[in-house]
């Protein structure tokens, strides 16, 4: 190789080596190869899937736990409400402390050879497995005490490791895809499978653990029977919740492996996070955190949809007892109104998918947010099983199921978009305590909440062991399901309604970030070139 010469033009940033025996190499691409490359770089429809995917069982869990652990408590635990109320309060409240940790612990974690977010997905995995079954399972001879320890373990245990799946899940958004619109794709085939997964908890063990009190059964037993032997369960009575929980852990494996095995994070995003970091100041933590709760845009979002998401938890943990003590005239259709609801919320998810993008994504949220108001209103009056009051309720339940998908697309969407904005303010992405604070309001109003609403069962005279429960039991549970929501609903469209960044802004924020990069590429090959300016004569003789 007799010597390398720069190209005439600095602008290519390329170089040729010529050679006698070899044909001229361009390390610059051509347009053609850029545009191969970029397709290469896209992730393939089979990759989102495997990625969305991962929404699914995580969220099928959250849900079987918000709508049925509070009877599986009281109705088939035997446990007292205020007993319940420990359990619920303290598992939730666990699992607020612990989003922050796995934050801080994310956002620390350094590229491996597996990626950033994957080793933590792939370690929660079989912990949260286990947890699962074990909290829907009593075992045999425990003491009340006993069962108050155990459950209290198990929830919390469960919640927090399927913290370990879903912050790393989510923060790996920003490091899959270049491309601003893909990861608005992606994110929308997560909360598309996350939905599914809503559904697919509440046909899978709605219909077979719903049913008669087991402490009813066994105190009306116990009445009628002076034989203490034949106080028994069957064996699908008393262990019908655990065999349910068996089945969904099946589904919940195999919808977490394939993001383990098949989606792999940019190592290249990942280490431009990771250089930017390092290019700046290091400032502590507290810092950081000062720095997001003055942010003006990640401030409004993070209260709307904290907002949002409590109303929507709160309606999934009493309807059942609404059903079941409220609106007793229609209990026999709890099941069909929950998979109506979510149904039609999945069916949405094109139209809302559209609506994102011919109007503002914060307008969105808003109407989303009013379509519930008409359903928490009328709580109160539903009462008799008259055709055209069942009909209006379900309609109403219909034009509320907007509120759900509504939820669940747009603030996933609003959040690249306030981080990209943080990142051009501070340098910096802090992606996974970003995504981390999203839901610890959320649990730590919810956990307040169902301690509260245990306790107000337990002053109005909730009796674990009656097949009936008072008119004051009933009206309670319209007044624990419907103001709070309906409060939380008009507050988060008024956070969201202020929020700063519409989608011309966020567009120029991609576009600069992108220019950023750009710079940053070129920067590097210019430093490889004043390199290459450097070789001696010795050096041009060895090559």
């Amino acid at each position: 190789m007799d010597e390398i010469k720069k190209v005439e033009s600095v602008s290519d940033v390329q170089f040729k080596i010529h050679d006698s025996d070899v044909n001229i190499i361009n390390i610059k691409p051509s347009l053609k190869e850029k545009k191969e490359t970029t397709s290469a770089n896209d992730l393939t429809r089979f990759q989102k899937i495997c990625f969305g995917l991962a929404g699914l069982p995580y969220q099928a869990y959250f849900c079987a736990i918000g709508v049925f652990t509070t009877v599986y408590l009281l109705n088939n635990a035997c446990l007292p409400p205020n007993k319940t109320t420990f359990i619920l309060f303290i598992s939730r409240i666990t699992d607020a402390i612990t989003d922050p940790i796995y934050g801080l612990l994310v956002n620390k974690t350094k590229l491996t050879r597996f990626g950033k977010m994957k080793p933590w997905i792939a370690a929660a995995i079989p912990l949260c497995s286990i947890a699962y079954i074990m909290m829907w399972y009593s075992p045999a001879g425990f003491t009340e005490n006993q069962l108050f320890v155990w459950y209290t373990f198990w929830h919390s245990f469960q919640f927090t490791a399927i913290t370990g799946i879903r912050i790393p899940h989510t923060s790996m958004t920003m490091y899959l895809s270049h491309s601003k619109k893909e990861r608005e794709s992606i994110t929308v085939y997560r909360m598309g499978f996350e939905m599914i997964g809503l559904l697919l908890a509440l046909i899978i063990q709605g219909p077979f653990v719903s049913g008669a009190s087991n402490c009813a059964n066994l105190n009306e037993t116990q009445s009628n029977s002076t034989d203490t032997n034949y106080i028994t369960l069957s064996n699908w009575d008393q262990y019908k919740y655990t065999y349910i929980a068996i089945v969904m852990t099946v589904i919940f494996l195999a919808g977490s492996l394939p993001v383990v095995l098949y989606v792999n994070e940019k190592p290249e995003l990942v280490e431009a996070s990771e250089k930017n970091e390092n290019k700046k100041k290091k400032i502590s933590t507290v810092q950081e955190l000062k720095r997001m709760f003055t942010f003006k845009p990640y401030l409004l979002i993070i209260c709307s949809t904290i907002m949002t998401t409590s109303s929507i938890q709160i309606i999934q943990s009493n309807l059942q007892l609404y059903f079941e003590f409220g609106y007793i005239a229609i209990k026999d259709l709890f099941m069909y109104c929950l998979i109506i609801i979510l149904g039609c919320a999945i069916m949405f998810v094109p139209f809302w998918k559209k609506m994102m993008m011919k109007i503002e994504k914060t307008t969105a949220l808003i109407i989303g947010n009013l379509t519930m108001i008409p359903l928490l209103i009328g709580v109160f009056f539903f009462k008799t099983n008259n055709i055209g009051e069942i009909i209006t309720f379900f309609a109403l339940a219909i034009l509320g199921a907007n509120c759900f998908t509504a939820a669940f697309l747009v603030p996933p969407a609003l959040i690249p978009e306030a981080l990209d904005s943080y990142f051009l303010k501070y340098r910096t992405k802090p992606d996974a305590l970003f995504y981390t604070f999203f839901t610890i309001g959320t649990k730590i109003l919810i956990a307040i909440y169902l301690g509260i609403s245990q306790e107000v069962l337990s002053v109005v005279g909730y009796d674990i062991t009656a097949t009936t429960q008072t008119d004051q039991v009933g009206q309670s549970i319209k007044y624990l399901i419907a103001p709070l929501p309906l409060i939380f609903l008009l507050l988060s469209s008024v956070c969201i309604y202020f929020y700063p960044i519409d989608s011309k802004k966020a567009e120029e924020n991609a576009k600069i970030i992108n220019s950023i990069h750009r710079e940053s590429t070129q920067s590097e090959i210019y430093s490889v070139e004043s390199k290459a300016e450097l070789v001696t004569d010795q050096e041009k003789d060895y090559f």
